[in-house]
């Protein structure tokens, strides 16, 4: 079995369907036969709520090593230690929804704080952008998967951060509208200026590119949120042009030219919202979720092989 693809689904923009489209992606993609795990990373754990609601846990009786903070954690009090060397067991982390979906949740409740406090406790250099890095290259995780999906919070945290590096795709969901599309451009360059900075300039990037592979790809823009018979044209074509004017590609150029939003669009109907707070699936994801996997699947994923316990590019 390949080792899973992995993608994280971000915006720097809040409300706008993220943790909606995630959730619903994934559904889709277990429909479709694949096999998924989904990651939160964000702090408020939303995403977290929805996959506990399908396992009849509470996010407050999570033991310590049942969440993605315990991760976080034990690489900290780890760095006091350096000549430990701790394998962490991912069965307690993966859960499983009734529809199939396998999550990793993040736990507001956890005893050293959130995901956002964890992340303040880490340092903004090189070696604690590995936390998450590590733990997948030591519990072997990628095996087990068909797909990864990051829920990505709107902040550019080191969790954050290492999220990037260390997946191969991302997708930006976002509301066509004025305000929502500007931040869209610099999003993606935010991105490529932490991939440039990590793996291209920094005095150790051989040795970055080497853990993380190649830069993140980026699959495209989906809409999200339309409300109604709304006409965005002119709000589309001035993203398209400050897209085309960044230089930006995305892995849609191949299948449509210069093409960078996805065909289908996410209509801000109540009832997808009330379905996914109850776990269901909504058709309206099922001809998005087609058109990400085609997307993805016509392209190879990152060769890479373990050599001496590190991991190195192929």
């Amino acid at each position: 079995m390949p080792k899973a693809r992995k993608v994280f689904v971000g915006n720097y923009k809040g409300g706008v369907g993220k943790t909606t489209s995630i959730y619903q992606i994934a559904l889709h993609m277990v429909e479709a036969g694949k096999k998924v795990l989904l990651i939160d990373l964000d702090p408020q754990c939303s995403l977290s709520e929805i996959c506990l609601a399908r396992t009849n846990i509470d996010l407050d009786k999570l033991k310590e090593n049942e969440c993605l903070n315990y991760v976080y954690d034990i690489w900290l009090q780890k760095k006091e230690y350096p000549s430990l060397h701790v394998t962490l067991d991912k069965k307690p982390l993966i859960k499983e929804t009734d529809e199939g979906i396998h999550f990793i949740p993040s736990n507001i409740f956890y005893r050293r704080g959130g995901l956002d406090d964890l992340a303040q406790m880490l340092k903004d250099e090189f070696y604690d952008l590995l936390a998450l890095q590590q733990f997948f290259q030591s519990s072997h995780i990628e095996d087990d998967f068909d797909y990864i999906l990051f829920d990505c919070p709107p902040s550019n945290t080191i969790i954050t951060q290492g999220a990037f590096l260390l997946s191969d795709y991302y997708i930006i969901p976002s509301i066509i509208q004025t305000m929502s599309v500007r931040g869209v451009v610099h999003y993606i360059k935010t991105v490529d200026k932490i991939y440039q900075t990590q793996c291209v300039d920094a005095e150790n990037s051989t040795l970055a590119k080497a853990l993380f592979g190649e830069k993140p790809e980026l699959l495209g823009i989906f809409e999200t949120l339309k409300k109604g018979t709304a006409n965005y044209d002119t709000v589309m074509n001035d993203l398209k042009k400050d897209l085309t004017k960044a230089k930006i590609e995305t892995l849609l150029s191949p299948i449509g030219g210069e093409k960078y939003v996805f065909d289908t669009v996410i209509h801000n109907y109540e009832h997808i919202a009330r379905a996914t707070a109850n776990g269901q699936k909504v058709e309206e994801y099922k001809e998005l979720t087609k058109e990400i996997m085609i997307c993805i699947e016509q392209k190879p994923i990152k060769t890479l092989i373990y050599s001496g316990g590190k991991r190195w590019l192929k």
